[in-house]
């Protein structure tokens, strides 16, 4: 199995921690210093340091940084499980690119039944009340799917279902009660939007273009908690 380059961050770290260079308590560099350190994406030291959080070794505080916990868990079965799972950067980075080329196809080829299906789950989204995160979580869902469904090829339902499923794993826990907001939903919302205008109105690459916005807006978000 190749190792995610996450996984080496996660290991290093956890070394330094272990031999006493990052002591209990105290902050550990910004992420651009590790990344510079162990010369790597500032997005794998994020992932990294998700891992490390789940697994109660660190705690990632917003806008201040991470800070090792003063009583370590070591639980390796637990730290191992984390790592064993893709990175929520190398899950929207795939989202980006199969999601993209989905809206393409839907907004060139797919029927005004599919289309009229994508333009109900975007009403059911935008409809969630604002405190109920579980459904809205899966009317989002529920909107990429048709999305997906509409393509006509298979394989798209089942990788975004795939990856999808990502999201329920530990290292989006910390992320999303982090950046969870009502400013945020509302974008999502508006972005759902400026897809499903895009793919109404059949133009491919502006519903290709209004997917991959969305999904870079997700990606910095994930580097903005």
């Amino acid at each position: 199995m190749v190792q995610r380059t996450y996984e080496r961050v996660v290991s290093l770290i956890k070394k330094k921690i272990e031999d006493g260079d990052y002591k209990p308590l105290s902050r550990l560099p910004a992420e651009r210093e590790l990344a510079s350190h162990f010369d790597v994406s500032r997005t794998t030291v994020r992932e990294a340091l998700l891992a490390l959080e789940a697994a109660r070794l660190i705690e990632i505080r917003d806008r201040s940084g991470a800070y090792v916990m003063p009583n370590q868990n070591d639980d390796i079965s637990l730290l191992q499980a984390i790592k064993s799972t893709p990175g929520p950067y190398e899950v929207l980075q795939m989202r980006r690119l199969i999601e993209g080329e989905a809206c393409f196809l839907v907004a060139s080829n797919a029927s005004e039944q599919s289309l009229s299906r994508i333009v109900q789950a975007n009403k059911a989204n935008a409809a969630v009340p604002p405190d109920d995160t579980p459904e809205f979580h899966e009317a989002t869902r529920a909107f990429h799917m048709s999305i997906a469904h509409a393509s006509e090829n298979s394989l798209f339902p089942e990788l975004l279902d795939f990856l999808w499923e990502q999201k329920s794993g530990k290292l989006w826990e910390g992320w999303y009660r982090g950046t969870r907001s009502l400013k945020n939903r509302l974008k999502v919302v508006d972005n759902n939007q400026e897809i499903t205008d895009a793919l109404t109105a059949r133009r491919p690459q502006a519903a290709r273009t209004a997917m991959q916005y969305h999904i870079d807006w997700m990606i910095a978000r994930f580097l903005s908690y």
